[in-house]
């Protein structure tokens, strides 16, 4: 086998395998489920909270938008109809496409070829995810001080300190450069100089937002604000559902299942988000069909901006097949 034919089998053995995954923790979750109990749930599901969910969900990807903005190189084809068609777009692979290309790789490539600069395209991507991270862990930490009960019990506690550790070992990684030249030695050894130094360049871009404070504090001042929308997302699913979920533990729980979600083990995170709602709701003697109502609304209702994106990128594309040939130097 060539190494091209290895490398065009490599995403399929990946799809595959994400796909397996995804039909094992769906079916692993159904089997107990009783579907005229779920369905009961979600025909009862009261439409005013359905609304406010739907609404506060469409002002966070606003706010995401607007600190997307903050942290994204300065050049004149950065303008918020650019960012926004980006980031719809970058929503439609994110939520629909069973894809190894994924929005952040979207929205990279669209920095790039507006403004031809790699490095700070990337970094802004990058940087936004990191600040959501953060901003996930501030409202985290305050629920797990203020909730004695989820402190004591051992799936929550052993989640949260998971997800703490997650986040500072991904912060150590990217903002020190002893820790990352210390992770790159071994690929200096075996040839790969040229990946270090791309590396190490990357890096300075990331840091360099420390002498931006006012940007990047703005765009984490955004980011409080999205992370509190999305709570209230939550919270509102909730009444929606008539679940008696409290706010704190919302805010405690929410991050975890998100940044479960992320992991690339399955299909977009179908499956393993809705079997990590069903264990920590479990822990609040809550259904499993309550549960997984609450998690499968709450995973359709970005489907709204994903359905956007997918217009917007097919009006790419048709824009691209219908744009006449460069000229041709004799």
């Amino acid at each position: 086998m060539t190494t091209t034919s290895t490398f065009a089998l490599k995403p399929a053995l990946s799809f595959l395998g994400r796909a397996g995954i995804t039909a094992f923790a769906f079916w692993w979750i159904f089997r107990p489920v009783d579907l005229n109990a779920l369905l009961q749930v979600l025909f009862q599901t009261d439409r005013l909270w359905l609304l406010a969910s739907v609404g506060a969900f469409l002002f966070a990807q606003s706010l995401c938008i607007a600190r997307w903005k903050f942290l994204a190189p300065t050049h004149p084809s950065i303008t918020w109809p650019f960012l926004t068609r980006s980031f719809l777009v970058a929503a439609f692979f994110n939520t629909l496409l069973p894809t190894t290309i994924g929005g952040d790789v979207i929205r990279g490539y669209d920095l790039i070829k507006a403004t031809g600069e790699w490095r700070t395209s990337l970094a802004s991507v990058l940087m936004d995810r990191l600040l959501g991270l953060l901003g996930f862990l501030t409202f985290a930490l305050a629920a797990w001080m203020a909730m004695p009960m989820a402190r004591e019990d051992p799936v929550v506690r052993t989640a949260f300190l998971g997800f703490c550790a997650l986040v500072v070992v991904t912060f150590a990684v990217l903002g020190s450069r002893r820790v990352l030249r210390a992770m790159l030695r071994p690929f200096a050894r075996i040839g790969l100089g040229a990946l270090e130094s791309h590396v190490k360049q990357f890096q300075e871009s990331i840091l360099a937002y420390r002498r931006k404070p006012r940007k990047t504090l703005s765009a984490f001042a955004v980011t409080l604000g999205v992370q509190v929308t999305v709570i209230f997302m939550f919270a509102a699913v909730s009444k929606a559902l008539r679940l008696p979920i409290p706010l704190l533990f919302l805010m405690l729980v929410v991050p975890i299942v998100i940044a479960i979600s992320q992991l690339p083990i399955s299909l977009n995170g179908w499956g393993i988000r809705e079997g990590a709602t069903v264990l920590f709701l479990g822990r609040l003697q809550i259904g499993r069909e309550e549960a997984l109502a609450f998690s499968l609304v709450c995973a359709v209702i970005p489907v709204i901006s994903a359905v956007a994106g997918a217009f917007l990128f097919l009006a790419r594309r048709r824009k691209k097949r219908e744009a006449p040939p460069p000229p041709q130097t004799e």
